[in-house]
């Protein structure tokens, strides 16, 4: 899973790359060519699979947030995962219900509104898919999947061997053989034990 999760990062950082050079670049050499829009025809196939992507990444990412939180208090990997998600649907449906209208044109001519809608959507989605990609990426296989050791678990106070919790050197403990009471860092106290 983890060499399919890099293939797709990579995969996602070159879309994003893509569509930001196209994006800034593309009014320069659509000079050139014989159909300008062409280009923008070719790379919304692409872009549509980044879209699907962004949106499957985030959504399983979503599902391991809510597996690992087992109480009700809000964390910011709580919101960003959440804010990340309702994104990725948000550009989806954005996406997917414009190209369908372009595709159902017939070559009418784009109006203004319909331009600055592209605008928006070409620059949200660079931004959102580079940062997935990037996630992606960095995260290890199945690092954020398994709910092995809940996250609470990770910060909770160190146990010693005898099962009393110690947090630094203040907390004491009763040793009934030697009849004293003992600090956690080893020092001895001479305060005699009561039975």
């Amino acid at each position: 899973m983890g060499v399919l999760k890099k293939a797709l990062a990579v995969v996602l950082a070159l879309i994003s790359v893509s569509l930001a050079v196209h994006f800034v670049a593309g009014e320069i050499y659509g000079l050139y060519l014989a159909q300008s829009d062409m280009v923008w025809d070719y790379l919304n196939w692409p872009i549509a699979f980044g879209v699907i992507v962004v949106l499957a990444y985030h959504y399983r990412m979503k599902r391991a947030q809510d597996r690992q939180q087992h109480d009700d208090n809000v964390s910011f990997s709580y919101l960003m995962t959440n804010l990340k998600l309702f994104a990725a649907i948000f550009l989806a449906l954005w996406f997917f219900a414009n190209w369908f209208e372009e595709l159902s044109m017939n070559n009418e001519t784009d109006s203004a509104v319909t331009g600055f809608i592209w605008i928006a959507f070409n620059a949200s989605f660079v931004v959102l898919g580079g940062t997935t990609a990037t996630q992606m990426w960095n995260d290890g296989p199945g690092r954020n999947e398994s709910s092995a050791v809940p996250a609470q678990q990770l910060a909770s106070p160190l146990a010693a061997d005898d099962g009393v919790a110690s947090e630094g050197n203040t907390s004491t403990q009763t040793n009934p053989e030697a009849g004293q009471t003992t600090a956690a860092d080893g020092e001895k106290n001479d305060i005699p034990a009561t039975n």
